[in-house]
């Protein structure tokens, strides 16, 4: 429960107290168990101090630019330097208040000393003509900001190391860069907020944008560590580089973050606040509909043999191999089965090898294993386990329509059936709501 609702349950409580709802016991539980962390910055909180940091250091900058030219050098230091001393006085002032300062006040001062980092940086690289490119600048402004992430404990800059990480990664991609001017450091930048990931906090919930800047900041520096070495080792090892052998590569990426390990508390949260989760299985899902078409078959098992010519594919299958261990220990059957993807074009490819089965094996193959996992979604819920129904006809509704559309039938049997599909996946929505509302009043 975040803390709107918490606060909302907070203040119904005197009203259910007056019309004898709750027993006193009762009422003192709630209060205790959903007392709501003041020190908790919330989304709005987060917004008041980032505005109120960008407005006071674009004033300082309209200010101090309108009399520029007229300043000289040592003039022009003072006031690069001066506003980063006076944050740092503010941070130091915020420190010492401990747990009395307010929070929107701590994201403030953390936002303003970050600025201040990056404007003193720009002003002096100006006034000695250090040159350089705007990757440079920006490389160093998120390294010096790092460690306010942790000394005033500030989202905002977890959430600027984050934007700023990715696109710095994305603007590396070159084939004639070394590897220390690469992406393939971003996965050490991301280290400095690994206790940031969803589920390893266990004191206080992480903000809900915190989780979703940081899962698109690893879609892109992880994408971009990738493109990399493809299209370097890829010329190393005789093959071209191929969007097919990528996508493959990806596809390990993103069933990675949906087993991404979790501690108890991560595991029961709402979907929606594990972005890593929502995003890596629309991915997945998308590459296993995608695979269930004839044309996607001889592309995809040959990207999976390309991809398994780099060394550093097959660290990411252990890690892969590593999480999966973990996610079975902890009993996620439905991440696991939608994991279970990846690994067919390499069965198939294989077994194409063999002499068994067509060209279409791929096809087949997907559309079956797909087509199991909907099932099991929608039975892990009738047994009593963790699943996930309404995804699971989704699931089923879509490998029909996908076998449909690639088949050579009729245009008016396609109809027909589409929406018989739409008929079926709507009464089962209904007798799903049905069901559980059902088992609710049962339960109370």
């Amino acid at each position: 429960m975040n803390t709107s609702h918490r606060r909302w349950l907070l203040e119904q409580l005197p009203k259910w107290e007056q019309e004898q709802l709750l027993t006193a016991d009762s009422l003192r539980v709630l209060r205790e168990r959903y007392a709501v962390d003041e020190s908790e910055v919330g989304l709005a909180q987060m917004v008041m101090g980032i505005l109120g940091a960008l407005l006071i250091g674009a004033g300082l900058i309209a200010v101090i630019g309108y009399n520029w030219d007229d300043f000289s050098r040592p003039v022009r230091l003072l006031f690069a330097f001066l506003p980063l001393l006076l944050t740092q006085l503010l941070s130091m002032r915020v420190l010492r208040g401990g747990q009395a300062i307010a929070a929107w006040l701590r994201e403030t001062a953390a936002l303003l000393q970050a600025l201040a980092t990056g404007a003193c940086i720009a002003l002096v690289s100006q006034f000695y003509h250090l040159g350089g490119e705007w990757p440079d600048f920006l490389f160093w402004w998120f390294l010096l900001s790092l460690p306010l992430t942790w000394v005033l404990r500030s989202n905002a800059v977890a959430i600027f190391y984050l934007t700023v990480i990715a696109v710095w990664s994305v603007n590396q991609v070159d084939h004639g860069k070394p590897w220390q001017d690469s992406p393939l450091i971003y996965p050490l930048l991301l280290l400095g907020l690994l206790p940031y990931w969803p589920g390893l906090r266990s004191r206080t919930p992480l903000p809900i944008s915190v989780r979703w800047v940081m899962t698109l900041s690893s879609i892109l520096g992880l994408c971009s560590a990738a493109i990399f070495v493809c299209e370097r080792q890829g010329g190393m090892y005789g093959f071209g580089y191929d969007d097919d052998a990528f996508i493959w590569l990806w596809t390990l990426i993103a069933a990675a973050l949906v087993l991404f390990p979790l501690n108890h508390a991560g595991i029961h949260e709402s979907t929606g606040r594990k972005p890593q989760v929502v995003l890596g299985t629309l991915w997945l899902l998308g590459y296993g509909m995608a695979a269930t078409f004839h044309n996607f078959n001889n592309s995809f098992t040959r990207g999976v043999s390309q991809a398994l010519k780099l060394p550093w594919c097959w660290g990411l299958l252990a890690v892969l191999a590593a999480f999966a261990f973990l996610a079975f220990n902890q009993r996620r059957w439905s991440l696991l089965a939608l994991a279970s993807v990846v690994p067919l074009p390499l069965v198939a490819g294989q077994l194409s090898q063999a002499g068994i089965g067509s060209g279409s094996l791929l096809a087949w193959l997907v559309t079956l294993h797909l087509s199991i996992i909907g099932l099991m979604l929608i039975l892990f819920d009738f047994y009593g386990s963790r699943g996930a129904p309404r995804l699971g006809a989704l699931m089923l509704s879509m490998l029909i329509i996908a076998r449909m559309a690639d088949s050579h039938f009729s245009l008016l049997i396609k109809g027909f059936v589409f929406i018989a599909v739409g008929v079926a996946f709507l009464a089962f929505n209904f007798f799903m709501s049905r069901r559980h509302r059902l088992a609710a009043q049962s339960n109370s």
